[in-house]
């Protein structure tokens, strides 16, 4: 198991808490290429745009006023993958949080837990922070994550570790029907989403636990870990060569001469980490597509002309491609 089937197994796991919700899993999925069957396939991953597109469809079209808290109590502790039997044995609840805080990148890219400082001296607060995008993260996907992971702490904890205070941005849409579903208080107000829980017995002995077999399931997950950031640092350096104006017609040819490797050398490169030099140009431009479509709202003329395209039919072919939709209901989907 390597990040990626991590990765894998969080979305297999939400689009099956989606369907039995009933949301068209059909529609949500539209565009994305690696899913079939309603399933994403082995060794695919959604990025980040794709998963939160995902989102932002999910609630347009679902009548549950909860989705995101309904999604994460129905998810089932494998979509954690290596991550939840890690937190079961560890020494305490507290070694469990903090082994979240520092992992929860082999599950998504889509934010990361810290602790923060918390209101009373009681409790242990983790706030999320959702990662920078060009799409926007809607409310009810961070919900499903923190529900989801109240969840995994009150089964390690065997219940006795309970949620004290639910913080939501300002805004935030029924926060009374969130404090009860989640049977904790809840306040909306600043911008930030954080959780305050019990501390009392955080550093319980874990009942059932096996030392040797946390010992093994941390030496993978820092494996898995260094993997994903030496990968994620190669990648990088890749997209720092591919990040120009001239992107739509960058070619792997002269993309391998300025990293300097041969083609070969760099698609086997690529391909270990899960990708290839197709995706990795098409995850730039939906970036760079998103960024002036969404964020800087320019017409799709003024698009074409920054980024290159031949015109604008070429720019939404491209874009159905990827979303299967036109850049304007693309926009209406995500509340643009």
């Amino acid at each position: 198991m390597d990040h990626r089937h991590i990765n894998n197994l969080w979305v297999n796991e939400l689009l099956l808490a989606l369907s039995d919700l009933g949301v068209d899993i059909g529609f949500l999925t539209k565009g994305v290429k690696g899913i079939q069957g309603r399933r994403l396939l082995v060794g695919e991953q959604l990025d980040l745009v794709e998963a939160r597109t995902l989102w932002h469809r999910a609630v347009s079209t679902s009548d549950r006023e909860h989705l995101g808290v309904e999604v994460g109590r129905r998810l089932s502790p494998r979509s954690s993958g290596l991550l939840f039997p890690l937190l079961l044995h560890s020494p305490s609840v507290r070694t469990g949080m903090e082994l979240l805080v520092r992992y929860q990148s082999l599950i998504s890219e889509n934010g990361r837990f810290r602790f923060v400082e918390a209101t009373e001296n009681n409790v242990v607060a983790l706030e999320y922070l959702p990662a920078q995008s060009s799409v926007a993260v809607h409310l009810q996907h961070v919900l499903s994550v923190i529900t989801a992971t109240l969840k995994n702490i009150s089964l390690i904890s065997a219940g006795g570790t309970k949620a004290r205070l639910l913080h939501l941005p300002a805004g935030a849409e029924d926060v009374e029907g969130v404090a009860r579903i989640l049977k904790c208080p809840a306040v909306s107000v600043g911008e930030r989403y954080i959780v305050e829980l019990d501390n009392t017995a955080i550093d319980a002995v874990i009942t059932g636990r096996d030392e040797h077999l946390y010992q093994l399931l941390l030496g993978y997950a820092d494996g898995l870990s260094r993997a994903q950031r030496v990968g994620q640092g190669f990648l990088d350096h890749v997209k720092s060569h591919m990040d120009g104006n001239d992107l739509v017609r960058l070619d792997i040819d002269t993309l391998a001469k300025a990293v300097g490797f041969k083609k070969r050398t760099l698609q086997r490169h690529l391909d270990e980490q899960g990708t290839s030099f197709r995706k990795l140009k098409e995850g730039l431009l939906k970036e760079k597509v998103l960024e002036l479509l969404v964020v800087q709202q320019l017409p799709t003329e003024q698009i074409v002309e920054v980024l290159g395209y031949a015109d604008v039919s070429t720019l939404h072919r491209a874009f159905k491609a990827w979303f299967g939709v036109t850049p304007g209901q693309f926009k209406s989907q995500i509340g643009s």
